[in-house]
């Protein structure tokens, strides 16, 4: 993890430069100089010279570095919660095909509708069963590895950590 006091107010920085920086950091990818001069009312020169006085480019690398890697985090945790939401999803789809099955007489029910059911369950388990942790973050498996050898070595690494 990056140092916060990268992007953070330096002991000897005015609170007009570090203004300056914020506005600077906070322009995203199309930040300049000239749009933090403009936009706070301050000569370019002192904005050019805090900029290089504070190492504002390294900074905002830092800042921008670290705010990837919480986004980062945040989307593999959300494919992690829709990874689980629709193995659920499969589950319940089986357990309701299951039953439908189960109390139905067999000439009650559509066998289409029947077979249907089951087999959207029984896919949406499996695909969400054989999704390693790799797939999710978009990294390719080995093509030569079994998915379930695969999904056995996370479960363990998962349950006896790194």
């Amino acid at each position: 993890m990056a140092d916060p006091a990268r992007w953070e107010r330096l002991p000897d920085e005015s609170a007009k430069a570090y203004q300056a920086f914020r506005a600077y950091r906070d322009l995203g990818v199309t930040r300049s100089l000239a749009q933090v001069a403009s936009s706070l009312a301050h000569a370019l020169r002192y904005v050019e010279k805090w900029s290089a006085t504070f190492d504002w480019v390294a900074r905002v690398q830092a800042w921008d570095d670290e705010s990837h890697r919480v986004e980062d985090v945040e989307r593999l945790n959300a494919l992690r919660s829709m990874h689980a939401n629709h193995w659920r999803a499969g589950r319940a789809a089986m357990r309701k095909a299951l039953l439908a099955l189960e109390s139905l007489p067999v000439d009650s029910i559509p066998a289409g509708a029947a077979a249907r059911l089951l087999e959207l369950g029984a896919r949406l388990e499996r695909s969400t069963l054989t999704v390693s942790v790799e797939d999710l973050q978009g990294i390719a498996p080995d093509p030569g590895e079994d998915p379930w050898e695969r999904i056995a070595r996370e479960l363990t690494a998962a349950t006896t950590g790194p």
